[in-house]
């Protein structure tokens, strides 16, 4: 019996340090990624987490806008991602457009049915050969599983398409701005839907408790300081395409969101 509870000694000591090892070497990634240096070649522009569920699914969504500088066609652009088993594993992007200026903006999106990421990510872009890293000025980016919107520090407004819907004939309109603990504000959607020969104005309604799933609300302001601002306005029947932009109104200061000097365009 002794030489038996000896093995077992052994073999859960064996099991910890297999354990702690794992967990240890995450954190040496973890503070290796945080010692890299910025680049301007690459910045995340908003990030979103939110715990999304119905009485028979569970949803852990996570979703990246991120802008690139356009160094070579061939390139990857991925969010990496710590996870609770102790590995860092690559969400990819995808290219959804170019700004201007040589910069492409590319996005992605999971939706596990687990809670399998854990808090801490950077953003990776390999090019020519070369890897850049936006790692929040070596801080790494840090979200719990339910926050909402963090946006890039210069982004004071920015709309959320994953709730921008055109149907039937109501047109909602959701968006993300920053609380301005000095002064109030207020989010206006401007549209048309006759190729600005008629300009229309609606005020988006501040959402205190913005509902995500079936019993999950994202709060305003989050722990970033982000508001959630929505509207739906009604438009005629033969409308099947809406044009806007929106302005975040601040300070006797303004801020638009007009998808860089494109607008947005829905289609019913």
């Amino acid at each position: 019996m002794k030489k038996i509870l000896t093995l077992l000694v052994v073999a859960l000591g064996m099991y910890s340090c297999t354990k702690d090892a794992g967990h240890l070497d995450s954190g040496i990634e973890s503070i290796e990624i945080a010692a890299k240096n910025s680049s301007d070649n690459v910045q995340l522009l908003k990030a979103w987490t939110s715990n999304s569920s119905s009485p028979v699914r569970r949803r852990y969504v996570r979703r990246f806008v991120v802008k690139i500088k356009n160094l070579a066609f061939q390139k990857e652009v991925v969010i990496h991602h710590a996870t609770y088993n102790g590995n860092w594993i690559d969400i990819p992007l995808t290219y959804q457009q170019s700004i201007g200026e040589d910069e492409e903006i590319w996005v992605g999106e999971v939706e596990p049915d687990t809670e399998i990421y854990s808090d801490e990510f950077v953003v990776k872009y390999t090019v020519d050969g070369q890897t850049y890293w936006d790692n929040n000025d070596g801080s790494n980016y840090s979200m719990l599983v339910n926050i909402g919107a963090n946006l890039a520090p210069e982004v004071e407004v920015m709309v959320d398409p994953y709730y921008t819907r055109f149907s039937g004939n109501y047109f909602a309109i959701n968006a993300d701005a920053r609380r301005n603990y000095g002064a109030s504000g207020t989010v206006e959607v401007v549209y048309t839907t006759d190729g600005w020969n008629t300009i229309r104005r609606a005020p988006l309604s501040y959402q205190r408790y913005f509902r995500v799933g079936y019993a999950h609300y994202i709060q305003s302001p989050n722990q970033f300081d982000i508001d959630k601002w929505e509207t739906s306005v009604q438009v005629e029947p033969n409308v099947n395409s809406i044009e806007y932009a929106v302005v975040y109104k601040t300070a006797g200061q303004e801020y638009w969101d007009n998808n860089y000097g494109k607008n947005y365009t829905i289609n019913k």
